[in-house]
């Protein structure tokens, strides 16, 4: 690398002696002084320009796999009926927020807390950042650089160095910019901001895969946190009957007229609802500490309330289309991991051609800084340059076979997870379907047993049962009522599992 601007001034020791410096300046560089070679050089230096911009791209243009789906997914309809979808039909939009269907003000703003303040979705902002500062870098690659260089320097020689016997002093400033480019006549330099653009990209569906799974996480911590609390309705409601039962007993065994089987019975019975009460108390406060970690609001409180008076989210419509699953921002990442894999063979292909770089500098240098903007002080210099791999040990053979190796890993990886979605996708609509229907018969359940506790206890006090049977139907009662709770916490469960499956909710058709 040549200087624009040098100074020197010879300062001697002993014994001056004057040196000769030419008075045009010194040229770091040249064009071929005959027109012909001139322009030969100026077509040479246009032709490879041209290449890079509009030259080839080596490497395969990525193209989205063909992957064969079922047709339809085995799916309740809003009346009930199987949702038929076909591939290739118009894509249902889909609800970004799909929680507010449970039309619940505290999960919103569990939710909202959570976007704004979790620590894995600020991880995952970081890396969005990361990726697009690799992205900026393998871009600028596109451009020439532009470096400004300047150095000073003063040395000393003695007479026994010199070939005068003269010790000689000498003090050297350098100004310059040089400039270079490499022609980018393959498309390395293109498919590697392409990589690098994909990888930006899938990082951004990484985040958006970040947000959905805890928006999916905490609606369903807090969905269940709402059926614990529904328990311990339950089974406050079971104590408050045993305690009753027990009374009765008791009153019963001080007339004489029941034995002390009974009393011990009915006390065993009410301390088994309170230890499962505890139970609950303890499940509940886990919970709430889980919100409380995932919302980033350590000591999180909050108040009682029901499951049951949720509202279940509607069914998602008929014609649901299963390309619909082209939404998840997992599928978005892993395919742009893929685009990113097929844009790395180019990078390796081109690694086997020769690279053709521009240099040029342009300046002006001078003894003396008095004639340093002159027009004879002024030096420049242009070179082109090529550099043909020949031997390298199969390093470069290499490369390529590892991104073609890598690219079908990708590419298995973008398979495996698109057919885990449409399993997902799957799964929670047979679950919706099914505790949909479980929850009909549950409910046929806890009315008949309701009605057949009434009976038991009000049979017993006029003595024409055994407590027995007042325990006995205070048992099935108990089990009826949780199992709805339960089952209703599933139903519910299972329709954030399907939003998180689709990528969002869905809009009905109008």
């Amino acid at each position: 690398m040549k200087p624009f601007l040098t100074t020197n001034r010879l300062l001697p020791l002993r014994n001056s002696v004057a040196s000769k410096m030419p008075k045009d300046g010194l040229s770091s560089g040249h064009l071929p002084s005959l027109p012909w070679q001139r322009a030969a050089w100026r077509s040479l230096v246009v032709g490879l320009v041209s290449l890079s911009l509009t030259g080839c791209l080596l490497g395969p243009d990525y193209q989205r796999p063909d992957l064969t789906l079922p047709a339809k997914y085995n799916a309740p309809g809003p009346s009930g009926t199987p949702a038929v979808s076909a591939l290739g039909a118009v894509q249902t939009p889909v609800n970004a927020q799909w929680w507010t269907l449970f039309d619940d003000a505290t999960l919103n703003q569990l939710v909202r807390a959570a976007s704004q303040d979790n620590a894995d979705i600020q991880i995952a902002l970081a890396r969005i950042r990361m990726a697009e500062s690799l992205a900026v870098q393998a871009g600028a690659a596109l451009y020439p650089t532009l470096n400004l260089t300047a150095s000073g320097t003063r040395a000393t020689s003695g007479p026994s160095v010199s070939v005068t016997g003269v010790g000689v002093q000498a003090n050297t400033s350098q100004l310059g910019l040089v400039t270079s480019y490499e022609l980018d006549v393959w498309g390395r330099v293109r498919r590697n901001v392409e990589s690098a653009t994909a990888v930006a990209t899938a990082s951004q569906y990484e985040k958006d895969s970040v947000s959905l799974t805890i928006a999916a996480l905490v609606s369903n911590v807090y969905l269940r946190l709402r059926a614990l609390d529904a328990q311990m309705a339950v089974l406050k409601d079971s104590v408050r009957t045993r305690i009753e039962s027990v009374k009765v007993a008791e009153a019963k065994l001080q007339g004489g007229l029941v034995s002390p089987i009974d009393v011990n019975q009915g006390r065993a019975a009410l301390a088994a609802s309170q230890a499962s009460l505890s139970e609950i108390t303890r499940q509940r406060a886990l919970a709430q500490n889980q919100l409380g970690v995932l919302t980033g609001k350590l000591g999180l409180t909050i108040a009682a309330g029901d499951v049951r008076q949720l509202p279940a989210p509607p069914l998602p419509p008929e014609g649901l289309p299963s390309t619909i699953v082209e939404s998840r921002p997992d599928i978005n990442r892993a395919e742009q991991d893929l685009i990113a894999a097929n844009a790395r063979i180019g990078v390796a292909t081109a690694g086997l051609f020769p690279t053709f770089s521009l240099v040029g500098l342009f300046g002006a240098q001078s003894v003396a800084f008095s004639s340093f903007l002159t027009g004879q002080s002024s030096v420049w210099s242009a070179g082109i340059g090529l550099l043909q791999p020949i031997f390298s040990g199969g390093l470069l053979q290499g490369r390529l076979e590892y991104a073609k190796a890598q690219q079908q890993e990708v590419l298995g990886g973008y398979v495996k997870v698109v057919r885990n979605a449409f399993g997902e996708v799957s799964d929670a609509l047979m679950s919706v379907q099914q505790t949909l229907q479980t929850e009909q018969y549950l409910l046929q359940q806890v009315e008949a047993s309701t009605k057949a506790q009434a009976l038991a206890v009000l049979r017993y006090e006029a003595g024409y049962v055994d407590f027995l049977s007042v325990l006995e139907s205070q048992r099935v009662a108990n089990e009826g009522n949780l199992a709805f709770v339960i089952n209703r916490s599933a139903r519910l469960q299972a329709s954030v599992d399907l939003f998180k499956a689709l990528g969002g909710g869905w809009v009905a058709k109008p």
